[in-house]
């Protein structure tokens, strides 16, 4: 399942690189709620027609009672992803992981992809590292299930060599690097980016992410803003929810409704 990035997005990455962040990345070992009217950096990049993105309730999703959902439309050019921009040095990222459900979609193991923009060189040789969980393991449609991406393998989107740091494209499969191996090979390389991605020639989809990992900083995707008493609840909505478990144990979530619990 091929996973590709255009031009525009290439681009605005690189940009991004060399001009600063687009959006702050927490310090590691937090967890930075998002939500549609606050983003946190993060964007819909390179979602093309048929392609979306949106925030969604899930009361089983491992964290809250949000997530984040991507879907296709029935044509093969239609792709969603969200993206947030990063300045780290590959050789310094310890942390990748996330979470998938597939709600459902026509390739028994299709979910969304963990990718990492990166500079091969540092300064040049743009590509993009693709984690696939079918490619790591057995997707369960329907059930939410935990990725750790960076023991895993990626495959890279474009070939590339400097002297050691010799990087073949997968096309969607093999080669497959990991990231202790792409670390000690190619030693320069930045990343400029980290997300989500549900490719072009995968239409149909319906799945969702959360809990998103980028060295030691979680990305929690909610619907609506989190909130411990109705009054941090600017339009005075109030629901409480009961996750099993987290930092979020008894409290609720800000909704457009005037009704109080």
């Amino acid at each position: 399942m091929k996973r590709q990035f255009g031009l525009v997005t290439i681009l605005a990455l690189i940009a991004t690189f060399v001009f600063g962040s687009a959006g702050t990345v927490g310090a590691a070992g937090s967890t930075v709620v998002v939500t549609p009217t606050n983003t946190q950096g993060w964007s819909t990049a390179d979602t093309r027609p048929g392609g979306a993105v949106n925030f969604v309730v899930d009361a089983t999703a491992p964290r809250g009672a949000g997530a984040l959902q991507l879907t296709t439309d029935a044509m093969t050019t239609a792709k969603a992803q969200y993206l947030h921009a990063a300045n780290t040095p590959l050789s310094s990222v310890m942390e990748l992981s996330y979470y998938t459900k597939q709600v459902s979609a026509l390739f028994p193991g299709g979910d969304p992809s963990y990718q990492l923009p990166v500079l091969l060189s540092g300064t040049g040789g743009f590509t993009t590292l693709v984690f696939e969980p079918y490619e790591n393991g057995v997707v369960t449609p329907g059930s939410w299930q935990s990725w750790d991406v960076a023991a895993g393998q990626f495959w890279s989107s474009r070939s590339f060599s400097d002297g050691t740091c010799t990087v073949v494209a997968g096309s969607g499969g093999a080669p497959f690097y990991t990231l202790a191996g792409l670390q000690a090979m190619c030693p320069n390389a930045q990343v400029t980016g980290f997300g989500v991605n549900i490719g072009s020639n995968n239409p149909s989809y319906n799945v969702e992410t959360d809990l998103v990992d980028f060295n030691g900083t979680t990305y929690d995707f909610e619907l609506n803003t989190v909130a411990t008493n109705k009054d941090q609840c600017k339009d005075g909505g109030w629901q409480n929810f009961n996750p099993p478990a987290g930092p979020y144990k008894n409290q609720g979530q800000c909704v457009s409704s005037t009704n109080h619990q």
